[in-house]
């Protein structure tokens, strides 16, 4: 009598199968992370943008003074965006009327924007306590060496040394901050009559490329 033997395990075809399935599958489950991922920094950008608007509106409403009279009826921060170390340097001086000193680490012109909001909103007591409930993560006094920053403001006789913080968006990007209508970031001057109602903060979103669809702001 011939005995008879069952194979067992799985053919070359099937083993296919389901490694394929298997790819599948964790494709999908990867691809729903990295939404789930993007949605949750999406969401971090608008809370962060809900509080920097506070800000705003408490600096509006503190009336803070610029002391250049170039700068009169100014509601809101200056926009510097794309300001090189030397032009920031030069438009803090002439709103404060003051000696300003910027040194530390290699400072990085894109970010000049965002670092201008954050020191003239820090300046006012209750900005600054809106300012510090924002995500640590999304600011840094680093410069593009990785050394921090500082700023040295002689007031008179007295230096006063300060972070020169910037916030980011949650992909470690520059945020984007314009008070005015126009691009302005070849020119070192404001243009005081194109003023917006109110400021816009933009983030670049997941691609960061600024101007394409999925850029989030503060409207």
């Amino acid at each position: 009598m011939k005995n008879c033997r069952f194979k067992t395990g799985f053919t070359l075809v099937e083993m296919l199968i389901v490694i394929g399935i298997i790819a599948v599958l964790a494709s999908m489950v990867i691809g729903i992370a990295s939404r789930i991922g993007t949605q949750a920094k999406e969401q971090l950008a608008e809370n962060t943008f809900e509080l920097i608007n506070a800000a705003l509106g408490q600096f509006h409403d503190y009336g803070y003074n610029y002391k250049d009279s170039d700068y009169d009826g100014f509601d809101f921060p200056l926009d510097c965006n794309g300001f090189s170390e030397s032009d920031l340097k030069d438009e803090l001086e002439k709103a404060l009327d003051v000696t300003v000193v910027i040194g530390g680490g290699v400072h990085d012109a894109n970010y000049s924007g965002s670092e201008a909001l954050y020191f003239f909103l820090s300046r006012v007591p209750e900005c600054r306590q809106t300012l510090e409930k924002i995500d640590g993560s999304l600011m840094t006094d680093k410069g593009s060496d990785k050394q921090p920053i500082n700023i040295t403001i002689y007031f008179g006789g007295e230096a006063r040394v300060y972070q020169l913080l910037r916030l980011v968006d949650p992909w470690g990007r520059t945020l984007r901050y314009s008070y005015y209508e126009n691009d302005h970031e070849d020119s070192d001057e404001p243009d005081i009559g194109e003023r917006r109602n109110f400021p816009l903060i933009t983030s670049a979103g997941p691609d960061g490329v600024f101007g394409t669809r999925d850029d989030i702001t503060n409207r």
